[in-house]
């Protein structure tokens, strides 16, 4: 039988969150403006502690300044940003067990509610097939600045997997490693056979003391 692998992206393979830190290229790069950048900016430390609870409300507004942008434009931006900028915050104990995983014949799926446009990139970098994202809408070539569908998030994650499995034979919840940081990933963790906790926050740590779960930490200096 196969075996998946399911990897969150921020905290878990990357130092904080991704779409924060592509943020903070863009403008540094003159591609956003500063009263843009700061209200996302506040959005995103709203959301860290714990004031906003769905990230949803945030990711629209931020999407906006895409809007109108041809894809392949797009993602040669962030195709950029992830080989230059993102990659200095890659957790490298994160990369080597999906290394591990590779070599053990298991399947790589990266989850993650951010951008599929950035998500995917991540994954071409890690060269990792599957991944599963907030779709961003395209019309004619041209990114619209709208989100498809529900986000990545919570117990979306959930029901974005098994959709996911009901495409690939041989796979299923039974026969998967699930790795995530955040109190919103508790439903996933739940469903899967190997669940662990990697750099949680408080809610986390509780519920995987409770049930037991392995909890890993991750440095950038190691």
């Amino acid at each position: 039988m196969n075996e998946l692998v399911i990897f969150d992206i921020d905290n878990t393979l990357v130092k904080g969150q991704s779409q924060n830190i592509l943020l903070n290229y863009l403008y540094r790069k003159g591609l956003i403006g500063k009263i843009y950048f700061l209200k996302i900016y506040i959005w995103f430390a709203l959301y860290n502690f714990g004031i906003v609870k769905n990230p949803k409300r945030i990711l629209e507004y931020a999407i906006k300044f895409i809007g109108g942008r041809k894809v392949e434009e797009v993602k040669n931006v962030i195709n950029e940003f992830v080989k230059i900028e993102l990659k200095k915050y890659f957790f490298k104990e994160a990369i080597k067990k999906i290394e591990e995983h590779k070599k053990a014949g298991r399947k790589i799926l990266l989850l993650s509610n951010a951008i599929d446009a950035l998500t995917g990139e991540i994954a071409n970098y890690l060269g990792v097939d599957e991944y599963i994202a907030s779709e961003l809408e395209i019309k004619d070539n041209r990114y619209t600045g709208k989100l498809v569908g529900s986000l990545a998030y919570g117990e979306n994650k959930l029901e974005k997997v098994k959709s996911f499995l009901v495409s690939r034979s041989g796979l299923s919840l039974d026969n998967t490693w699930a790795y995530a940081d955040h109190r919103s990933d508790i439903t996933l963790l739940t469903s899967v056979k190997h669940p662990t906790v990697v750099n949680p926050d408080g809610g986390l740590t509780m519920c995987a003391e409770k049930n037991k779960w392995p909890i890993i930490h991750f440095d950038l200096k190691k």
